[in-house]
C-alpha cells in the first residue's frame, strides 16, 4: 500500500470520530461479547497516519479511540521479541538484510520513521516490551507472532511477556502458523488466540474445525477469502469473525451491515466515522491512488 502524504495523514488524524469510552471495551472478553458493535482495530497500529509497527502509530490508534491495536512480532538473533511485520528491513527501515540475523542494540539503532514521513525521523524498531508497556490500560492489543520465528521459540517469550505485565485480560495472539496457536494453547492456555486464516494449511477445512483444533476460539481472516459458509459456521458456534484488511469506506458498510465482529485497518478513524457517522462533518478523502 501507498503512504498517504503527512498532510493528508495529520487532517484524517484530526477530523477521526471520537467514540465515547464506555462504548470501548477494556477486555478481550468484552472486545469478542457477541451483543457488541463492530470492533475497530488498528491494523500495525494507525498505520495511515504513522510508520506502521511503530510506538508512533500505538499512541495515534490510542489518540483515535481505536478499540484494538494490532502489531506484529518476531525476535532478534539474541533471543529478543521484536514489533517489525516484515522478516527484512529494507522497506521500513534505513537498514537492509533480515531481522534475524540482527541484535537488539543493532535494530534500535536504525530510523523506522523517516521512510513514511520526515517528521517521524528518529522512530526506533520497539521492542514487544515496549508496546505493552504503553498501552496497558488504554488499549486492547492482538500480537501477531510471525510464522519464521515460531521454531526458535518466540511462543513462549511472548506468553512471557503478556504474563509478566499482567495484560492476559487485554492481549489476544494470533498467527498464521498452527504450530504457534498450539504451542500457545499449551503453555499458556489463559491466553486467547486466533486464528490467521492460512492457505497453505486451511484450504478446504471447515472454519469451525480449523478453530478448535488449534485450540483457538477467534477466526480472522481476508475480506476476499472469507464465504457465506464460513460465516454462518462460525455464527452458529459462537466464533467470532475478523476481517483484515479493509480501507474502504463502502466495504466497511458492508461487513458491519453483515454483523462482522471485528475489522482491521490502517485507518480507523473511517471505520468509526462509519459506525459514529457525526453531523459535524466526514473525515477527509483518501486520495484513490493511496488505498489498495
Amino acid at each position: 500500500m501507498k503512504k498517504l502524504s503527512f498532510a493528508c495523514a495529520a487532517t484524517l488524524f484530526l477530523v477521526a470520530v471520537v467514540v465515547s469510552g464506555a462504548d470501548r471495551p477494556t477486555t478481550i472478553h468484552e472486545f469478542y461479547d457477541a451483543e457488541a458493535r463492530t470492533r475497530v482495530i488498528a491494523h500495525r497500529g494507525f498505520s495511515g497516519a504513522a510508520p506502521e509497527n511503530t510506538l508512533a502509530s500505538v499512541r495515534a490508534a490510542i489518540e483515535v479511540k481505536a478499540d484494538m491495536v494490532e502489531i506484529d512480532v518476531t525476535l532478534t538473533t539474541d533471543g529478543h521479541i521484536v514489533v517489525i511485520h516484515d522478516e527484512t528491513l529494507d522497506r521500513t527501515t534505513d537498514g537492509s538484510g533480515d531481522v534475524f540475523r540482527a541484535t537488539l542494540a543493532e535494530l534500535q539503532e536504525l530510523d523506522a520513521g523517516s521512510w513514511f514521513d520526515p517528521s517521524f525521523a528518529g522512530e526506533h524498531i520497539p521492542t514487544l516490551d515496549d508496546v505493552l508497556a504503553e498501552v496497558e490500560g488504554r488499549i486492547l492489543v492482538n500480537v501477531e507472532i510471525k510464522s519464521e520465528a515460531v521454531a526458535r521459540g518466540v511462543v513462549t517469550k511472548v506468553a512471557s511477556a503478556i504474563r509478566e505485565h499482567g495484560m492476559v485480560d487485554q492481549v489476544v495472539v494470533s498467527s498464521f502458523s498452527p504450530m504457534a496457536l498450539q504451542e500457545m494453547h499449551s503453555v499458556a492456555p489463559e491466553i486467547r488466540t486466533a486464528v490467521l486464516y492460512n492457505t497453505t494449511y486451511h484450504r478446504g477445512q471447515d472454519a469451525v474445525e480449523i478453530v478448535t483444533d488449534l485450540g483457538a476460539s477467534v477466526f480472522n481472516i481476508k475480506r476476499q477469502r472469507l464465504t457465506r459458509r464460513m460465516l454462518r459456521r462460525c455464527r452458529e458456534n459462537g466464533i467470532p469473525v475478523g476481517i483484515y484488511t479493509v480501507n474502504k469506506t463502502r466495504r466497511m458498510r458492508r461487513l458491519v451491515k453483515k454483523g462482522i465482529n471485528a475489522i482491521f485497518t490502517d485507518h480507523p478513524n473511517l471505520l468509526l466515522e462509519v459506525l459514529n457517522p457525526t453531523s459535524t462533518g466526514t473525515p477527509a478523502p483518501i486520495p484513490a491512488e493511496a488505498i489498495p
